[in-house]
């Protein structure tokens, strides 16, 4: 280490749209941000020789003589964790079968770990979010799709092939609307960010708050535009928004009876809509959970916001080193 006992860790992120990469100090401190178009159409090699130039002009950032434990990856899947292949990634065109570990590890002469997004956010906030400590932690987030990462004894949950915490895929209204990739009225398919705006589409009157923001065009509603709207006062809005306060309650409540967590945390796009009625969230969440969370639910908003998946990422190559 050095002598202020500080480590260090390169941390990538790699989205569908955008890949991010900064230097992370054991505190959770960065430096040296930056980011970049993904395009994941121009293959897995391409990528990754773009992403380890933007990680070693993060590296340039690093102190004089700073203890540098290693790279910390955390992607879009799914994906096997321990190798970093990739198993038919939705957003990642191409890349099934394929991993960059390798040739990331070789282009910076560090060992390289790589892991799914969800789970090291998870990892991120039982290390530098409300919850320092935790050893059984559920993370849950809300945007363009709803995915999950599970701490569970101080360990990642990664199932057999990397595949655990795909909580979106959870049953919350049999017969509703499908996700993408066709599981009947899950969590994704009828509370994310796209979904909540295809309901509202479907409902749509053309007249009243919802109508304004949109402009008088359906196929311009966005969930964002629908909570918005909800609080203008306008009846179809609010009866989406109410929705998709069941919808999340069904599925969060779920989960708390699984996992029986120290912490439920959410973050994502939707969450911002969420949390202008957290109460009634919370009532959601506790109709549909057991009845030891009537009472009180550990339910929290993350307060780490896009930085979470760095963070993760950096925490992963923490935790990996100290085990080498």
């Amino acid at each position: 280490m050095t002598s202020s006992g500080t480590q260090y860790a390169l941390a990538g992120d790699i989205g569908g749209t955008n890949m991010r990469a900064a230097l992370v100090d054991s505190s959770g401190r960065m430096t040296g941000r930056g980011s970049i178009d993904t395009l994941p159409e121009r293959g897995i090699d391409d990528v990754s020789a773009r992403l380890a130039r933007l990680l070693e002009s993060a590296r340039k950032t690093a102190p004089t003589g700073a203890e540098l434990v290693g790279v910390g990856i955390s992607t879009a899947g799914p994906l096997r964790p321990e190798t970093g292949t990739y198993d038919h990634p939705p957003n990642l065109t191409g890349w099934h079968g394929k991993t960059m570990k390798p040739s990331l590890s070789e282009s910076l002469s560090l060992p390289v770990w790589i892991g799914h997004d969800a789970t090291l956010a998870a990892l991120a906030e039982t290390r530098f979010g409300d919850h320092v400590g935790a050893e059984n932690l559920i993370y849950v987030t809300i945007s363009t799709g709803v995915g999950g990462g599970i701490i569970a004894n101080s360990e990642m949950v990664t199932g057999a092939s990397g595949g655990a915490g795909e909580v979106g895929h959870l049953p919350v209204r049999t017969g509703a609307y499908r996700c993408n990739v066709g599981c009947d009225g899950c969590f994704e398919g009828n509370a994310s960010g796209p979904a909540i705006a295809r309901i509202a589409r479907e409902r749509f009157t053309g007249a009243g708050p919802l109508s304004n923001l949109a402009g008088g065009d359906p196929a311009k509603i966005t969930s964002r535009m629908v909570f918005d709207a909800a609080d203008a006062g306008d009846p179809v809005a609010q009866g989406v928004v109410d929705l998709t306060h069941e919808n999340v309650g069904i599925g969060l409540g779920a989960l708390l009876n699984i996992f029986n967590p120290e912490a439920l945390v959410i973050g994502g796009g939707v969450v911002q809509g969420l949390q202008r009625h957290w109460t009634r969230l919370q009532e959601s969440v506790k109709a549909h959970s057991l009845p030891g969370y009537r009472n009180a639910i550990p339910l929290t908003a993350t307060r780490l916001g896009d930085d979470v998946s760095l963070l993760g990422a950096a925490q992963l190559a923490f935790r990996q080193a100290r085990r080498m």
